[in-house]
C-alpha cells in the first residue's frame, strides 16, 4: 500500500509520498515510490507506485529507455494525460504477463 497527498497552492503543486516497504513481519525498508517525469515548461508528470517491486523497476525501467532511446509514444511525447495513463497501463500488462507465469512457478 502506498500513501500520498497532492496539495494545489497558488505557488504549485506539492506532491508527497510515503516511503516504507515490507517484505515480511522483520524486514521493513525504505524505497522511493513517487517518480517524477517532465520538461520544463510543458509537462511534469508524477507516477506513484505500489505493490510488486520487481514490476515497478520493470515498468519504471521500460518507460525511461523508451524516452532516453526517443522510441515512440514515450512519457515526453504522449499528447494528454488519457495517453500517459494508457501507455503506463500497457507497459504494466506488458510486464506482468511477463511476470505472471515466474511468480506461478513458486
Amino acid at each position: 500500500m502506498t500513501y500520498g497527498c497532492g496539495l494545489r497552492l497558488e505557488q504549485g503543486l506539492v506532491l508527497i509520498s510515503d516511503t516504507r516497504t515490507n517484505a515480511g513481519v522483520d524486514h521493513i525498508s525504505v524505497f522511493r515510490k513517487m517518480h517524477t517525469f517532465g520538461v520544463a515548461g510543458e509537462r511534469f508528470i508524477a507516477l506513484q507506485t505500489a505493490g510488486n517491486l520487481a514490476t515497478t523497476q520493470a515498468v519504471l525501467g521500460h518507460l525511461q529507455n523508451a524516452m532516453t532511446l526517443h522510441q515512440e509514444p514515450n512519457l515526453y511525447t504522449v499528447n494528454t494525460m488519457f495517453e500517459v495513463a494508457e501507455l503506463v497501463g500497457k507497459t504494466y500488462v506488458k510486464f506482468w504477463k511477463i511476470l505472471l507465469p515466474i511468480r506461478k512457478n513458486k
